[in-house]
Formats: structure tokens, sequence, C-alpha cells
């Protein structure tokens, strides 16, 4: 049961990151994180001790404490853009594609029983989506060097022996069993671009730092929120991506000063209101 000196507790609630800007320490407002299954802080000191030696035993009679390193780390599985972009140190980029008729990837030597990505290109290494009237030619060269090359468009019936296409991602299998593509055949994709837009993560592995706020709501025990007003995140561990189980992503994260008059954390109870 509790009581004085009985409060027992069962840790429940909300974590909050208010992340900084580059080259500033104000935030730009407190996002909830999402479902966090564990949060936990560590304390690390050292200590400079002094030891009398003027007997024959040395004893310690003093010891310093010459550092104070509070860290922790949580574990998220909210796998929301903003948590991804944050577990690869990346930012968040709406980009925006508008519709075209008549692209043309570069040529590209193929092989059997591979994939290729269409739309790839030095602003979008991971291709474009969403295409529609994906047309295929085999590009052979002249006879001589001058002479130009020869390109044969697949026919429709080609198409469907040769190759198998996804449109949503924008993407060609040659079949293993290819009649009319040979493996180091040269192809070339032209298509019709819809018009899209897509959230983007650009992971740059830059540091997040920023303010980091807990609203306890505890299954058992009196609440008290915390509130670190500067820490560093770093991601750590593995993130699995596929599995049978919900997706975690685990996150440290390190307490620093932000100033003179700041301290590094803060811990509140529940307010009463004064009578």
């Amino acid at each position: 049961m509790s009581g004085p000196g009985k409060e027992y507790v069962i840790g429940k609630g909300r974590l909050y990151f208010n992340a900084f800007p580059p080259g500033s320490k104000i935030g730009i407002g407190e996002r909830y994180l999402g479902n966090s299954p564990e949060l936990s802080s560590s304390t690390a000191v050292d200590t400079l001790d002094h030891i009398d030696a003027d007997q024959g035993l040395n004893v310690k009679d003093e010891s310093i404490t010459i550092s104070n390193d509070l860290t922790g780390s949580f574990k998220l599985d909210s796998i929301e853009t903003a948590n991804v972009a944050m577990w690869f140190g990346g930012d968040i980029e709406n980009s925006v594609i508008l519709a075209a008729t008549l692209l043309v990837s570069p040529d590209v030597i193929v092989r059997r029983g591979m994939w290729y990505q269409l739309g790839v290109s030095d602003d979008m290494p991971q291709g474009t989506r969403r295409v529609t009237n994906v047309k295929i030619s085999t590009v052979a060269p002249g006879a001589t060097p001058s002479d130009p090359a020869v390109v044969t468009a697949l026919t429709p019936e080609q198409l469907l022996a040769n190759v198998e296409i996804d449109l949503e991602r924008a993407r060609v299998y040659v079949e293993l069993d290819a009649p009319d593509i040979a493996d180091n055949t040269v192809l070339r994709f032209g298509y019709d671009q819809e018009g899209v837009t897509r959230e983007i993560i650009i992971g740059k592995g830059d540091e997040i730092r920023g303010q980091m706020r807990f609203v306890a709501n505890n299954a058992h025990g009196p609440d008290k929120d915390y509130f670190w007003p500067y820490v560093k995140v770093t991601s750590n561990g593995d993130y699995a991506l596929k599995g049978d189980t919900w997706q975690e992503m685990t996150f440290d994260y390190e307490v620093l000063k932000l100033d003179a008059k700041t301290e590094r954390v803060y811990i509140d109870g529940v307010a009463r209101a004064t009578t």
C-alpha cells in the first residue's frame, strides 16, 4: 500500500521534444513524439579523491566531485515521418513533381532477373514515382562510330513477354526468360510522369538538439513532470525495418547546460491551488 515513506510508482506519460534550429537555442515548439514505451535517466559521477598517507595505512580523507553527467534513453514505436527523420538526423522535404509526358531515362545496360528504377537523377537519386505509358526500346550502336544508334521499340506484346512494370514505384523488372532482351542489352525507357507530391526524408546524420519534456500520467503513484532545457539526442542501436514485432526506435540523450542561470533538469510535482 502507498503512504508516507511508501510512494510506489508505475510510470506513464507523454514525451515532447522542442527542436533547436541549427545555430540557435530557441525551440520551434514542443512536438509530441508519440507512444514511448520506455524513458530512463542516468547519472555518472567522477570524483577526485585525496589520500592521507602520513600513517602506515593509506586513508581517504577527502573526495571531491569533479563531474556529473546526466544522460538517458527513450524508445519510440510511433514510426511517424518526423521521428524517422530524427533517427537519421535528417530533414523532411516536400517534393513536388509536375506532370510531364515523353520523358526518357538515361540508357542502361540490363541483365535478366534485375529491377531498374525510372527517373534517377542527381537531384533525385532514388528515382521517381507514379508513371504511366512506359515504353521500352533496345539501343544498338551503329555499324561505325559515326553511324547513329539503332533504336527499336518493343511492341506491347513484347513488353508483356519480357518485363514487369510497377507503375506506382516506377520500376521495371526484366524477366529471367525474356525472349527479346539478352544480358548486356542496352535499354531506353520512356514514360509519362503523373503530377505528385512526395514527403522525402534525407538522412544527413546531423546533431539533434533541443528541449525535452516528460508529462507524467502515472498508472500508480504521484505524477512528477520532468523538463530538460537543453539536450542532445542521438539514435542508438538497431532499427528493425523488417520483422514480426512492432517497429521501435531507441534514442540516447545527453543533458547539457543551456546557460549559467539555467539548471539541467527541473522536476515538478502536482500543483495545488493556494488557499
